[in-house]
This record gives C-alpha cells, sequence and structure tokens, in this order.
C-alpha cells in the first residue's frame, strides 16, 4: 500500500517554487533524483499540466546507459515534441546514436519513439535509420521497423513511398526470419 501512495505523490497539486525544484531535480547529478524528476514531469503531464517549460532539462536526460531513464525521457518526448517541434530536433543526435548501439533493446526503442514524433526533421532521419533497420540482425529490431514504417506511413505516405522497394523487399524478409 505505501508504493500506492509515494506513486499518488507525483500527482498532487503543484506548490509554490516547484517548477524551479524540479528543474533543479533534472539537472542533478544523481541518477536517481533524476529519475524521480522526469516521473514526476510525466505524472504532471498525464494530468494535463503544461510540462513544455522542462522541455529542454528533460531531453537533457537523454544522454545517459539507464534504459528506464532513457524510457521515460522518450516518453516525454513522444507527447510534447508537437509542442515544440524547433527544440525536438535538438534530439536527433541522440536519437542516432541509440540506433547504433550494440543493445538491441535500446536500438528498437530509439527507432520506435522516432517513428511516433511527428517532426519533419526527425521523420527524416527515422526514414533514414529505418532503412538499415530493416537489415538489422535482431529480429526485434526489424520488427520494430516494420511497424515504425508502418506508423510512418499512416501520417506520411510519400515520405515512405522515397524508401522505394527496400521497405517491401526487407519487411517480408522481416516477418517471415522474425
Amino acid at each position: 500500500m505505501s508504493h500506492f501512495t509515494d506513486s499518488m505523490s507525483y500527482f498532487s497539486n503543484t506548490r509554490k517554487g516547484e517548477v524551479a525544484e524540479i528543474r533543479g531535480e533534472l539537472n542533478d547529478s544523481k541518477l536517481p533524483v533524476r529519475k524521480e524528476a522526469v516521473k514526476k514531469v510525466i505524472a504532471h503531464m498525464t494530468i494535463g499540466k503544461d510540462v513544455s517549460s522542462y522541455f529542454i532539462d528533460v531531453i537533457k536526460n537523454m544522454q545517459t546507459e539507464d534504459i528506464e531513464l532513457k524510457k521515460l525521457v522518450y516518453l516525454y518526448l513522444m507527447n510534447m515534441s508537437s509542442f515544440l517541434p524547433d527544440v525536438a530536433i535538438l534530439s536527433v543526435c541522440t536519437f542516432m546514436k541509440d540506433c547504433s548501439s550494440d543493445n538491441p533493446l535500446l536500438r528498437a526503442l530509439a527507432i520506435r519513439t522516432m517513428a511516433s514524433i511527428k517532426v519533419d526533421k526527425v521523420v527524416e532521419n527515422a526514414i533514414e535509420v529505418l532503412k538499415t533497420a530493416l537489415r538489422d540482425s535482431d529480429p526485434y529490431v526489424r520488427k520494430t521497423a516494420v511497424i515504425s514504417v508502418a506508423k510512418i506511413y499512416k501520417s506520411d505516405p510519400e515520405s515512405v513511398k522515397d524508401m522505394g522497394n527496400s521497405y517491401h523487399l526487407y519487411s517480408q524478409y522481416s516477418l517471415r526470419n522474425g
């Protein structure tokens, strides 16, 4: 029961000075403090509070090896990038780095997140990454790439058509061998 009570504290009313406090926590040197801060931001986002003022502070936390924190930051980005598309472009370099990680789960996470962000520059980079991801050695990454191509196609068919036949050929390969 105490875990539930602790989780509910993320949804409490905003206190005076809380924005500065959370911003400080997002930039803290300790990983657990930053992780809790991102959880607070996501909780505020969930109940409809404006969390756009945290954007830069949150995306700074993409530069982490901690998968849980990275997932939280990616969740925030998927939801907030359409409100701040010019700033969302700052995340592209980290996405590209994560797409070439040795960890297939991280590659898939980055691919899935990029495909969910409806910012032209991010989508352009996602298309380039997907061309490689469709041929990835890991079946989970290939499957994620196929789903991501379909997701991008739904919102921007022309960008996927520019991929040519590679999507069709590799999607067939991926589905049979993954």
